[in-house]
């Protein structure tokens, strides 16, 4: 589940479009809520107006002129879900419009169409908004705004964070500088901590859960699987949730999490910036899976030989398999990444 907004940037391609403004594609779409309003959806392409009378809501429809595909928005509560974001097995989070808010936009989580009727689904969804009220007062972490149901439509909604996902990025460059990994891992470690304090863990540290915004910070978001830390230091639970490239091994065995087990997710998603790659392979993933840690005792310094001595030593000590092992603490984990930063290269220049 995702809400980022990725600006085309200047290397992008020959004829890369001036970035807009939140304002002014706020603007843009005020323009097209109105027109869908009036009973037409406009091509953004040849400016057609397609009847919207018997169009389905949240599907996409072709331009019967020039062929270009356009979604069709839907209202819920104060707003107007307008452009698909991304999704997962429980709901979809899409752009929207709130007019009470004119220069904004926002990303509204729905439950699928399939699982809106379902108690637990509605329940999963209104709980995580919750949280994300309590959490989300820290600059590395998406902050629930409203949540609520109308006309049968449970909803969430939080502030749009324009930027780029994590995958999406190591995707595109193969693998990110040092520097920025580590001063990355700091805001993940920060973001993390703000949520401890507040008595949670957030348990969903991965990739796809991170938006690199404007500014360059990391942004924490969905907050499915946080649970207070009580909870997640005597789990109870019947099956295991996460990432298995990302989860930390006492989440497989059942012993309880607390904060070194935030600290060695961290590390398993710092490793996969610096390499481009994850720590473990898809058959040893699947070892995890059948709880052979045994297995598993892998050389952390052979996995992490193409990397500084100085950062060998703070990663593997992140990721040990021992909880014990590893950083006890958010401070202790970002002191030792905030020194070994200090002696790190600079980041090539664009284009470099």
């Amino acid at each position: 589940m995702l809400f980022f907004w990725r600006k085309k940037a200047a290397g992008d391609g020959a004829k890369a479009a001036k970035a807009l403004s939140p304002a002014e594609m706020a603007r843009q779409c005020e323009e097209r809520v109105t027109a869908f309003e009036s009973g037409h959806l406009p091509c953004q392409d040849c400016g057609l107006q397609i009847p919207s009378r018997k169009l389905e809501t949240l599907k996409m429809v072709e331009c019967p002129q020039c062929k270009r595909i356009a979604f069709v928005p839907l209202r819920v509560g104060r707003y107007w879900l307008f452009e698909p974001l991304g999704g997962g097995g429980m709901g979809s989070v899409y752009k929207a419009l709130n007019r009470e808010h004119p220069t904004q936009l926002f990303a509204v989580k729905i439950l699928s169409r399939a699982e809106k009727t379902k108690p637990l689904n509605i329940h999963a969804l209104l709980n995580e908004a919750r949280i994300g009220k309590i959490v989300g007062g820290h600059p590395c972490l998406v902050q629930c705004v409203d949540s609520g149901c109308e006309e049968g439509e449970y909803y969430s909604a939080m502030g749009l964070v324009q930027g780029e996902r994590l995958d999406k990025r190591v995707d595109r460059l193969g693998r990110l500088p040092e520097r920025q990994v580590l001063q990355m891992g700091m805001h993940l470690l920060s973001a993390e901590q703000h949520i401890y304090k507040c008595g949670f863990l957030y348990r969903d540290m991965k990739p796809e859960n991170i938006i690199i915004n404007e500014e360059g910070f990391a942004v924490l978001f969905d907050y499915g699987l946080c649970i207070p830390r009580e909870q997640a230091l005597n789990p109870q639970e019947e099956y295991v949730s996460g990432s298995p490239y990302y989860l930390p091994p006492e989440r497989l065995l059942g012993t309880g999490e607390d904060a070194y087990s935030e600290i060695y997710s961290t590390g398993m998603v710092m490793y996969y910036a610096l390499s481009g790659q994850t720590f473990f392979d898809a058959k040893e993933v699947e070892a995890l899976a059948k709880r052979h840690l045994s297995k598993m005792r892998l050389s952390v310094s052979g996995k992490l030989r193409d990397f500084r001595p100085e950062l060998v030593e703070v990663l593997g000590r992140m990721i040990k398999q021992e909880p014990g092992e590893r950083y006890q603490t958010f401070h202790e984990a970002a002191r030792a990444i905030e020194a070994v930063r200090l002696t790190a290269p600079p980041a090539p220049e664009p284009g470099a």
